[in-house]
């Protein structure tokens, strides 16, 4: 009878990165559960991570390369396609020019410590301005708010969200995302929570959301006016006094005041 091994591993699939355990049986799984000793996680699991044991046994998975002959695929080894790309990746080029080629990276990529180490490269010297990813549908403006605050795309401001006690979400529904940039595996115990302690939670948003559906509050507004909301907002803690000092430099903020009024 095969030994089995217990492996911790992390899920991938989504910004969580929820710590599992995985029992396995020679190469089979026989089972994938949420990891309890994870400080991050804490144990949560949801169903992409327990649906990995059915990707990785799925009879129908390709474990090959396929390429397509007529109306038929046939089986080719890895050294043949990857020469087979580069080809019709040049060819392509030469043809129509380096913007003919568009480039999506999908969210499993940013956890992928060859990917973020080495596509760059590869990406760079494709030379195309179609580039699209997971990012670019619900983040880039948090990287370039950061960019152009704090010098770094990266340098991104995150939530507290097991210590604070008022929490504003704008057009976020971190019960479906776990929080995209915030990370927070199990978000949905992690908002009880900060009710339970006395905590506030306002969702704004134009649909009744599954976080809304829970908040303390839930202000509907129209689409196309988060910047008049936004606007509103400064507006009242410049008006009423609730701004404070910085030591830090800051530049125009007189001109910005007088364009919020």
């Amino acid at each position: 009878m095969s030994e089995t091994t217990v492996h911790h591993r992390a899920c991938h699939l989504c910004e969580a990165i929820c710590g599992l355990t995985i029992q396995t049986e020679v190469e089979r799984i026989l089972s994938i559960k949420g990891d309890p000793l994870d400080p991050f996680s804490r144990g949560h699991i949801c169903p992409k991570a327990v649906a990995l044991q059915d990707i990785q046994h799925d009879p129908d998975r390709l474990r090959r390369p396929m390429r397509r002959q007529g109306t038929q695929w046939q089986a080719i080894e890895w050294d043949d396609a990857f020469a087979l790309v580069a080809e019709r990746l040049a060819e392509i080029r030469e043809r129509h020019g380096s913007n003919a080629v568009a480039v999506y990276q999908g969210n499993p990529s940013v956890h992928n410590y060859g990917l973020m180490t080495h596509s760059n490269y590869f990406l760079g010297l494709l030379k195309t301005r179609n580039r699209f990813s997971a990012t670019s549908v619900d983040q880039l403006p948090h990287h370039l708010i950061s960019y152009l605050m704090y010098g770094h795309g990266l340098l991104l401001p995150v939530p507290d969200i097991d210590h604070t006690d008022f929490m504003l979400i704008l057009g976020g529904n971190p019960l479906a995302s776990n929080g995209s940039i915030m990370t927070v595996p199990d978000v949905e115990k992690r908002l009880k929570t900060l009710r339970a302690r006395g905590g506030t939670l306002v969702v704004v948003d134009p649909r009744r959301s599954e976080t809304a559906a829970i908040a303390d509050r839930h202000l509907f507004v129209r689409p196309g006016q988060d910047a008049a909301l936004l606007f509103g907002l400064l507006n009242t803690l410049f008006e009423e006094g609730l701004t404070r000092a910085t030591p830090l430099p800051v530049d125009g903020l007189v001109e910005v005041r007088a364009a919020i009024a």
